[in-house]
C-alpha cells in the first residue's frame, strides 16, 4: 500500500510516527484493499478540518490516521480515554476528549461543566487549525448503522468559526473545511474493501457581523441575543455540510437501496465488458465506487423526470435480484457457460481445490489453527455478548479490531515459549522419542529461545497464508459446484441469460445521453448539490 507523504513544512512528533506505522499496519492486515482517492488535491496553505459521518465505530478515525498526511487531531467521546491501553494510545495520537450528554451521568458532571469542557475542546482544536493543524471531527457525534448520515451537531461549524476568526486577526492563511467520503464493502468484517476520498473544501460565507453572512432568526435573536448571528453561521455551515455528507458517501434510504445500486452496477459493468467496451475482470473499489456514483446519480434523475418508468424497472430488478440471490449467482457467472462446463475447467478447478486443501491439512492451517482460533473464538464470545446491548451493535467491528490487537499477540507469546522449548530443548521429552523427522534434529541444534522467536513469528505468517489457500479453495469449489449445477439441468440457462441481458441492457441505457460522474465534460456539483441535480442530458 502506498500512503501518502506527509508536508513538508508540518512537523511531526515520533511518537505519532510510530503510532500511525503501527496503524497502518492493522489497516493493511484488517482490509483487504484500501484505497485513497484524491489525496494530492489537498490545499497546500491553510488548516483543514476534516469532516466524516461515522459508520465504523473506531475504525474510522484509525482509517483516517492512517490515510492522511500530517499529524491529525482527533475529537473523541471522552469514556474511550478510559479503556486502558487505548487511552494511552489515543493520548499519544493527540486526540481530544468530548463530553456528550449520553456519557455523563448527573452525579459525576453538571450540564454547565460539560459546555465548559466543551468550550475549551472547540477553542484549543480552533487554535490548532488557525495554526495550519489538520484536525479531524465527527459531526454526527455517535457511530451508527444507518445507511446515510444522521442528525449533525454544530461542533465542527463552532471549531472552524473560532479558527477563521484567529487566522483572520493573526493574519495568517484562511484554513478549510473538507467533507471526506468513507466507503466499506463491510466495515464490522475481516479483508474487506475501504476506499476514503477528499472532496472539494467548503465555501466560507462571510463571518457573523459581515456583509452577507447568514441573518438569524428572530427567535435565535430573542433566545441567543448577542450570539445569535454566531448561531445563524454555524447552522448555516453544518446544513450545508450535511448536504455534502449525503452526496459524498452516496446516502440511500436503507442498506437495501444502497446494495439495489452496487447489484445494478456490477450488472452494467458486466454487460459493457461482453460488449468490450470495457475490460473484463474486477475492478479497483474506487472505480466500482465511481461507478456506482454515476448509476445512482443516473436512477435520482431519471426518478426525478419519469418516475413511472424508473418505479417499474425498479420493481422488476429487484424481483430478478430475489431469483438470482436464490440461486446463489452473480452477474458475472452469467457468461462463458460453455467454458464452466468444460473438462478443462472441471480439472483446472478440481487441481486448484485439492492443491489449497492439501497445504491447508498441513503445516500452514495448523499453525492457523493452534495461532489463531483460540483468540478468534475468545473475542467472538466478547464481542457477541456485548453486541447484546443495542448502544454497542454500531461499533462491532472497532471492538472485533481492539480485542484482536490484544489478544491475538498475547496467546502467540504464550505458546511460543512452550513450543519452542519442548521442540528443541535438550530437556523436552521430545528429544528422547524417535521419530522419522528431518526437521526436529535440526531444530534441536538450534537454541529453544531462538525457537520460540520463530514459532512467534510463524503464527501470523500462517493465518495469512491460511486466508490466501482458503480464498481459493473456495473460489474453486464454488464454481465447481457451478459447473455440476449447470451440466446438470437444474437451471434454465438460457431463459435467465434472456432476461439477465434485458435487464443489463435497460439498465446500462439508464445513463445513455446524460453527462455523468467520470465523464469528461462532468463538473462536479457546488457544495449543497446532488450529484443528480446537475446531470443533464448531452
Amino acid at each position: 500500500m502506498d500512503w501518502a507523504d506527509d508536508p513538508q513544512d508540518l512537523q511531526i512528533g515520533r511518537g505519532y510516527i510510530r503510532l500511525r506505522r503501527l496503524n497502518r499496519a492493522l489497516m493493511e492486515t484488517w482490509f483487504r484493499e484500501i484505497s485513497l482517492v484524491d489525496i494530492d488535491t489537498l490545499p497546500d496553505a491553510g488548516g483543514i478540518l476534516y469532516t466524516a459521518w461515522h459508520p465504523g465505530g473506531l475504525i474510522d478515525p484509525m482509517l483516517m490516521m492512517a490515510g492522511l498526511p500530517g499529524n491529525l487531531t482527533i475529537a473523541a467521546k471522552h469514556t474511550l480515554f478510559k479503556v486502558p491501553v487505548l487511552g494511552m494510545m489515543m493520548r499519544v495520537a493527540g486526540a481530544k476528549p468530548v463530553h456528550r450528554a449520553q456519557d455523563v451521568t448527573p452525579e459525576k458532571n453538571s450540564h454547565g461543566q460539560r459546555s465548559a469542557s466543551n468550550q475549551t475542546l472547540i477553542e484549543s482544536m480552533g487554535d490548532a487549525l488557525a495554526e495550519g493543524g489538520r484536525v479531524a471531527i465527527f459531526p454526527e457525534g455517535v457511530t451508527h448503522l444507518s445507511s446515510h448520515p444522521v442528525r449533525l451537531r454544530t461542533g465542527a461549524a463552532r471549531i472552524l468559526l473560532h479558527a477563521l476568526k484567529k487566522s483572520r486577526a493573526d493574519g495568517v492563511a484562511q484554513p478549510h473545511i473538507i467533507p471526506l467520503g468513507l466507503h466499506y464493502s463491510d466495515q464490522h468484517r475481516f479483508r474487506e474493501r475501504v476506499s476514503l476520498q477528499v472532496n472539494q473544501p467548503l465555501p466560507i460565507p462571510p463571518l457573523p457581523g459581515e456583509e452577507g453572512a447568514p441573518a438569524p432568526s428572530a427567535e435565535e435573536i430573542e433566545e441567543f441575543a448577542d450570539q445569535a448571528g454566531d448561531r445563524a453561521w454555524c447552522g448555516a455551515i453544518t446544513e450545508l455540510l450535511k448536504m455534502e455528507m449525503y452526496r459524498c458517501n452516496q446516502a440511500q434510504e436503507t442498506w437495501a437501496d444502497r446494495e439495489l445500486v452496487w447489484r445494478a452496477r456490477r450488472m452494467i459493468h458486466v454487460h459493457r465488458a461482453r460488449e468490450n467496451k470495457v475490460a473484463q475482470g474486477p475492478i479497483p473499489y474506487d472505480q466500482a465506487l465511481l461507478g456506482s456514483r454515476r448509476v445512482r446519480a443516473a436512477w435520482q434523475f431519471q426518478s426525478a423526470n419519469d418516475g413511472d418508468r424508473t418505479e417499474r424497472l425498479e420493481s422488476e430488478f429487484r424481483t430478478h435480484h430475489a431469483e438470482m440471490e436464490k440461486l446463489g449467482l452473480r452477474s458475472w457467472e452469467l457468461s462463458n457457460r460453455t467454458e464452466r462446463i468444460s473438462k478443462r475447467a472441471f480439472v483446472k478447478n478440481s487441481a486448484y481445490w485439492l492443491w489449497s486443501i492439501s497445504w491447508m491439512l498441513g503445516i500452514v492451517s495448523w499453525g492457523a489453527v493452534i495461532g489463531s482460533m483460540p483468540p478468534y473464538l475468545l473475542t467472538r464470545v466478547l464481542t457477541n455478548h456485548l453486541g447484546k446491548d443495542e448502544s454497542n451493535k454500531a461499533g462491532m467491528g472497532s471492538m472485533k479490531l481492539l480485542f484482536s490487537v490484544v489478544m491475538y499477540p498475547l496467546w502467540w507469546i504464550l505458546i511460543s515459549l512452550p513450543i519452542g522449548w519442548f521442540i528443541a530443548s535438550p530437556d523436552s521429552p521430545l528429544q528422547d522419542v524417535t521419530l522419522p523427522s528431518l526437521v526436529l534434529p535440526l531444530l534441536a541444534q538450534i537454541p529453544w529461545p531462538l525457537v520460540a522467536l520463530l514459532v512467534l513469528f510463524w503464527w501470523p505468517l500462517s493465518a495469512r497464508l491460511h486466508l490466501k489457500l482458503y480464498e481459493r479453495a473456495s473460489r474453486s469449489w464454488r464454481a465447481l459446484r457451478l459447473g455440476i449445477k449447470l451440466r446438470s439441468g437444474a437451471i434454465d440457462w438460457d431463459g435467465l441469460l434472456v432476461t439477465h441481458s434485458t435487464f443489463a441492457s435497460q439498465m446500462a441505457k439508464i445513463g445513455d445521453g446524460l453527462v455523468l460522474p467520470g465523464d469528461e465534460d462532468w463538473v462536479n456539483p457546488e457544495s449543497g448539490v446532488e450529484d443528480w441535480q446537475v446531470v443533464h442530458p448531452r
